[in-house]
């Protein structure tokens, strides 16, 4: 029998998970994330990672589960830096938004999220 993903983490092993992978994860990307200078509209020169950052404003209004926050804040700042100094890095993270925007991707429910979420109705959960 094949276990599905989300039932080895959420319910088989749930516990490992938030101890042994989550927390350590959290705090590596952390540490190492705030390492890179914080992107603001004001330092960085390439448009999309201006659209990125747009987005993120828009995000942070509407989460409010301050850890998951500070994970993608993080992860963007990482996103927006990479962008910004390195061609290569940009032109791949470019091609990753091409193929999402080109193929099949599931939009989100009405209503959701709906755990410490603000965004208004049809698709915020408040």
């Amino acid at each position: 029998m094949v276990t599905l993903l989300k039932r080895e983490i959420n319910s088989i092993n749930r516990q490992y998970y938030i101890e042994k992978v989550n927390a350590p994860l959290f705090k590596a990307i952390t540490i190492l994330g705030n390492r890179y200078p914080t992107p603001t509209m004001e330092n960085v020169g390439h448009p999309n990672t201006r659209r990125v950052l747009e987005i993120l404003s828009e995000y942070n209004r509407y989460d409010t589960n301050i850890r998951r926050r500070t994970i993608i804040n993080t992860a963007i700042r990482i996103v927006v830096s990479k962008i910004e100094h390195s061609p290569n890095w940009r032109d791949v993270f470019c091609w990753w938004v091409d193929r999402l925007r080109r193929g099949e991707w599931k939009p989100r429910s009405l209503g959701h999220p709906h755990n410490d979420w603000n965004e208004p109705q049809p698709y915020g959960g408040s």
